[in-house]
């Protein structure tokens, strides 16, 4: 969601050789402490954690890639989200936190922190107000009740040269990062099933990498095929090295729904890469990909009316004004690709969809107290929504 995780997707490969070169230089100064980082926390790893912060209830999904940490979480509204700020020690991070949905990147506000120390099962720590005007305790632990699921990460990288035997050749890099769940059960063999059709791997293969091999392959040699034809109008190469990564994400894990958001990336010439982000809203319990009229009855206009309302609120519109001082149009309509939480029920924009590429996602988030009375009855008791 938004920039923060972008830029986990897009720098995945560039965060693992730059963090590499952080991490024996830090060892050198602080004696070795952060190889004592994958030793205490392992290099990969997805957490469901869950506590208190301000004596609020907390659900947090954080995950690691090497050095590089991104998440989200939340507690009485929508999301937060989490991306790396500093590695202090072996088993000590600081993260920032910004929102999800209305966020415009202001150099002038400090994000809000979370520093955390690991404690073998879970986190404790501070929470701290960017202008360190406020600061609460943090307690979480990592749990796993019944109807959630343990996940690991995999990735896969590769590259390849459009000319191998050209010194100046330009070329090509892709990267994975797919989630899998741990478990052995009917229901955790369904969950992988769709998370491998999301990310393009073909049903019966044998292994997530080997598929994660074909797909990476096949990317590049169909690179080559077309960078051929491409070459022939001059020697000018720069616009032909291209780049595309996939990256799943938990946004939601509970009560028997898992919802995963697949962010692609992809730049192959031109001023700028293209990005989209996904979600799989996936009902384990029933086995089926949720649409939005299992989640709520509400027709289109009322939807609209509750999107442009917290479009508003959320994206700082006043009254008066008109809403394409953010979007394309003056209306925002429901689409296919939402979201949710405990608290409420959320949408995605994709850049060109709604708004222009400077705006990125459009993100808009509607409490369940705004959905009273067109919620699904089924949907509503078991998010125990009354």
């Amino acid at each position: 969601m938004k920039k923060l995780i972008l830029f986990s997707a897009l720098g995945l490969l560039a965060l693992t050789a730059c963090n590499r070169n952080k991490s024996s230089q830090s060892s050198t100064e602080s004696g070795d402490s952060t190889k004592a980082i994958v030793a205490d926390l392992p290099e990969k790893f997805y957490k469901r954690l869950e506590g208190e912060i301000a004596g609020k209830h907390v659900v947090m999904n954080l995950e690691k890639i090497e050095y590089d940490y991104s998440g989200s979480y939340y507690y009485d509204g929508s999301w937060l989200s989490l991306a790396i700020d500093t590695i202090i020690g072996k088993d000590s991070i600081v993260l920032t936190e910004t929102p999800t949905e209305g966020y415009e990147y202001n150099e002038k506000v400090i994000p809000n922190t979370l520093a955390l120390k690991w404690t073998g099962n879970g986190f404790s720590g501070k929470w701290t107000s960017g202008n360190k005007d406020k600061s609460y305790n943090i307690a979480l632990t990592e749990k796993y009740p019944a109807g959630s699921y343990p996940f690991e990460i995999s990735t896969y990288a590769d590259s390849a040269k459009a000319f191998p035997n050209k010194d100046n050749s330009p070329s090509a890099e892709i990267g994975l990062k797919v989630l899998t769940t741990t478990g052995k059960t009917p229901a955790d063999s369904w969950i992988n099933k769709q998370l491998q059709k999301a990310a393009g791997l073909k049903e019966g293969q044998t292994s997530w990498e080997a598929g994660l091999k074909s797909l990476t392959q096949n990317y590049l040699k169909e690179y080559q095929k077309s960078v051929k034809e491409l070459a022939r109008e001059g020697d000018n190469y720069n616009f032909l090295n291209y780049s595309n990564h996939t990256n799943q994400s938990i946004v939601y894990n509970d009560r028997n729904y898992v919802i995963v958001e697949q962010l692609d990336d992809d730049y192959s010439g031109g001023a700028h890469g293209n990005y989209a982000s996904n979600f799989y809203c996936l009902d384990v319990k029933s086995n089926k990909k949720l649409t939005l009229n299992d989640v709520t009855h509400a027709d289109t206009l009322i939807l609209q009316q509750l999107l442009e309302k917290n479009l508003r609120k959320q994206y700082h519109v006043k009254s008066g004004d008109q809403l394409n001082t953010v979007l394309f149009d003056n209306y925002l309509k429901p689409n296919k690709n939402f979201y949710f939480n405990n608290n409420g029920l959320a949408f995605l924009y994709n850049p060109y969809e709604v708004a222009s590429y400077a705006h990125g996602q459009i993100i808009v988030f509607i409490p369940f107290s705004e959905l009273k009375g067109y919620l699904n009855p089924s949907f509503a008791q078991r998010m125990n929504i009354k």
